[in-house]
């Protein structure tokens, strides 16, 4: 009897499970819980549509109902967001390859001037910002792939002193261009941060020849291509706009028949 007595109150004193008092607590269950009993053992963008369609039907939203919270989704929220901002005309990058970039620099913008009115400073911004290209040309010594966020870090000797720049190569600042040699670079590596420890003609990657294929390049395809499409677009547009235009403007004529007929 004693027994019994100890383990009824072991049961009444346990703690309950946060399932348990989420339903107890709320007077609907929430969207995320329905939607884990309905979709156990199922995939997690099948989990994701039954959780969407349970939040609009409970009308209980909780943070778990965007898709963006987790990892995996996070991931693909980021790809997603960023697939806009990637370039379609970059060069075939390789670890070894001469590159001249060209950098955007805008001078006069952030410069500003104190100017007296009334007693009062105040800070105005100076006009006459200008931009200009900065060159920079050099070898590329390791290339960080990471989607939208990708870089290339360049390397060049400038009067005996090792120079490394890392240039976002998606960014509307950098244009790329290859610097093509008489010869191929020799490069067994994927990086070469060995360069950083020799000097003179040491540092020179070795080059070996390579004959001149005929016809156009993989890039140069995928270039024309890229032409060809982006002229379609604007085709499409231009017969888009113009159609608009011919609506527009039979509207008003036939706006404007009735009109002519009363005054006659």
């Amino acid at each position: 009897m004693t027994m019994m007595t100890t383990t009824t109150t072991m049961a009444s004193t346990a703690r309950p499970t946060r399932a348990a008092t989420r339903a107890v607590t709320t007077a609907r269950p929430s969207a995320a819980l329905t939607a884990r009993v309905a979709m156990r053992g199922k995939s997690v963008a099948s989990f994701a549509v039954a959780q969407t369609a349970a939040c609009a039907r409970t009308g209980v939203i909780t943070r778990a109902a965007y898709t963006h919270t987790n990892k995996k989704g996070l991931s693909q929220f980021v790809e997603r967001v960023g697939a806009g901002q990637m370039k379609n005309d970059l060069i075939p990058f390789r670890v070894g390859m001469t590159v001249k970039v060209g950098v955007t620099v805008i001078e006069g913008a952030k410069t500003r001037k104190k100017r007296c009115v009334n007693g009062v400073q105040m800070r105005t911004r100076n006009g006459g910002a200008r931009a200009r290209v900065q060159p920079y040309e050099g070898v590329v010594i390791a290339i960080h792939r990471s989607g939208v966020a990708s870089t290339v870090t360049v390397r060049k000797s400038m009067q005996g002193f090792g120079v490394e720049r890392v240039f976002p190569i998606h960014s509307p600042l950098c244009t790329f261009q290859e610097v093509r040699g008489a010869g191929k670079p020799v490069v067994r590596r994927a990086k070469l941060f060995y360069l950083r420890n020799l000097v003179g003609k040491q540092a020179k990657l070795k080059t070996r020849f390579v004959a001149k294929k005929e016809g156009l390049s993989r890039f140069e395809v995928k270039m024309q291509a890229l032409r060809a499409e982006e002229a379609a677009a604007q085709a499409k547009a231009d017969a888009a706009a113009a159609a608009a235009a011919a609506a527009e403007a039979a509207a008003a004529a036939a706006a404007e028949a009735p009109a002519a007929e009363e005054s006659a």
